[in-house]
């Protein structure tokens, strides 16, 4: 079988897909992926044939609190969408394609109209409510009036006259859907699984080894007592944070592993002592089979791998997703949330004592990563997606 993958270029979105991946190729699938540079390493080290398109999306600082950020994020989405369909364009000359596998972030629906071809969608968060989903910047029913500006319509109107395909509305960059979805979580994790159809496979998160060097010093964790911290790779102005950080945990009886992701302006961070291991880089999964405690800002990938490794978290939730995640941590008694606006050194100590002293977090996280394990994994994904194209 011939499988394109059409995925958004953000850590969140491409590393849950590796295991599915992964999962095509050892059983004789051809998986063909459409991504950035960034990413191109740990996808062929899973099988997949890669095509490149700009890494648009490095080129901004996310925002979506102003029309103007909004804007620029759209047309990183346009734009994309335009690469992304000429590279299509190109393979669809080489390859008959059987499916189209797509995040819900994204060109996944314009591509499968454009190939006219089963669509399979994927959601590398929890699935939202359509009350949820008309809270999104671009949904037409949203509260926030948003217009395009004359770039954007202008880059729009060029998909549609080149491809033959346009988006149903811009949410749609958002909220791309598949005939069925495979989820990379539980039903039990999942806030109101209730709500959510049998078209929607549950199948939890998957972690197979990422190929890939690096020069982090995880040896140095050995035996340690381990708190790590990363608000991911997106998020700017993190530096008061961090700095905050710095200070609260300058007598932590073990070592302090931050990650500062690909916006922090490191000449504005305070001198650290000898037990911070600081850098823009963590080898993540390497460092939360060593962690304790885990300060995380809530990103769905961040807590699948944590609760993977059984590490209770502190969660400071910024936007998207992380509120959500936050709250249903907290539920379930597995994660202590603070506020962005309440971040002190005292709240950061007290967070951290709380969290590694009371095992029930140790517990209810591992109660989540149990679940995650019953949830049939990768292999349920390949007989659900079988039984959909009818093989």
């Amino acid at each position: 079988m011939n499988i394109l993958m059409i995925n958004f270029p953000a850590e969140g979105h491409v590393n849950p897909t590796i295991g599915m991946v992964k999962a095509f190729t050892d059983r004789g699938d051809e998986v063909h992926y459409i991504t950035t540079e960034k990413y191109k390493e740990r996808l062929e080290g899973v099988g997949a044939n890669v095509h490149l398109h700009n890494d648009w999306l490095r080129t901004i600082t996310p925002d979506l609190y102003t029309f103007e950020g909004m804007n620029t994020f759209l047309k990183v989405h346009i734009q994309t969408s335009l690469e992304t369909l000429a590279i299509t364009k190109n393979l669809k000359e080489l390859y008959t394609f059987d499916l189209v596998f797509f995040d819900n972030f994204g060109a996944g629906e314009l591509v499968r109209d454009y190939l006219d071809i089963p669509g399979i969608s994927s959601s590398s968060s929890f699935l939202m409510p359509d009350m949820a989903l008309k809270e999104l910047p671009f949904h037409p029913q949203s509260e926030a009036s948003f217009e395009p500006d004359q770039e954007a319509k202008t880059q729009l109107h060029n998909i549609e006259k080149t491809y033959g395909v346009k988006p149903k509305s811009l949410a749609q960059f958002m909220m791309n859907r598949g005939e069925c979805q495979i989820v990379y979580t539980s039903r039990y994790f999942q806030p109101y699984s209730e709500h959510f159809g049998d078209h929607n496979i549950f199948i939890g998160p998957s972690f197979p080894d990422r190929k890939g060097a690096h020069d982090f010093p995880v040896e140095q964790l050995v035996d340690e007592l381990v708190l790590y911290i990363s608000m991911g790779t997106v998020l700017s102005d993190q530096e008061a944070f961090i700095n905050a950080c710095i200070d609260a945990f300058a007598n932590f009886d073990g070592k302090v592993v931050i990650s500062t992701g690909n916006y922090t302006d490191e000449s504005k961070l305070k001198s650290a002592p000898d037990h911070f291991l600081i850098a823009s880089y963590v080898p993540q999964l390497e460092v939360l089979q060593k962690a304790n405690v885990f300060i995380t800002h809530g990103g769905m990938n961040s807590v699948n791998e944590a609760i993977h490794h059984n590490v209770p978290m502190v969660v400071v939730p910024h936007d998207k997703d992380q509120p959500m995640v936050a709250q249903r941590l907290e539920e379930l008694g597995a994660g202590y949330p603070i506020s962005k606006d309440s971040i002190t050194t005292a709240t950061l100590q007290g967070a951290v004592q709380e969290v590694i002293n009371d095992e029930q977090y140790k517990q209810n996280i591992e109660k989540i990563n149990q679940s995650f394990k019953e949830s049939g994994g990768v292999e349920k994904a390949l007989r659900e997606i079988d039984a959909f194209l009818g093989k």
